[in-house]
């Protein structure tokens, strides 16, 4: 299993499309019927900070490279960020996890 974040920043007059854009790209990987993968965005309260968490059950196949709207939102977060945010995700280790 394979957990990477993606965190940004971005200006308050250009964080609309980030906040909005991940529902057509959660809608593209329904439509392309993935398994095996969870992906998760979160917005602050204040609505310019992101966190992107990707999942892969299998970390050597990611159905999000070849989704044309997933190239869509990372253009959108570059945009947002004001230039390229960090070119590899950040691998993380779950440590612990609760679901009721």
């Amino acid at each position: 299993m394979s957990l990477q974040t993606v965190r940004f920043n971005a200006a308050m007059d250009s964080a609309a499309e980030p906040r909005d854009r991940p529902t057509s790209g959660l809608a593209a990987l329904d439509a392309a019927s993935t398994t095996g993968l969870t992906h998760t965005a979160y917005a602050s309260e204040s609505g310019t900070g992101f966190l992107l968490a990707l999942e892969l059950t299998d970390p050597t196949t990611n159905p999000l490279l070849a989704l044309p709207e997933a190239q869509r939102l990372r253009d959108a977060i570059s945009r947002a960020a004001g230039g390229l945010i960090a070119p590899t995700p950040e691998p993380f280790t779950i440590v612990g996890s609760y679901t009721s």
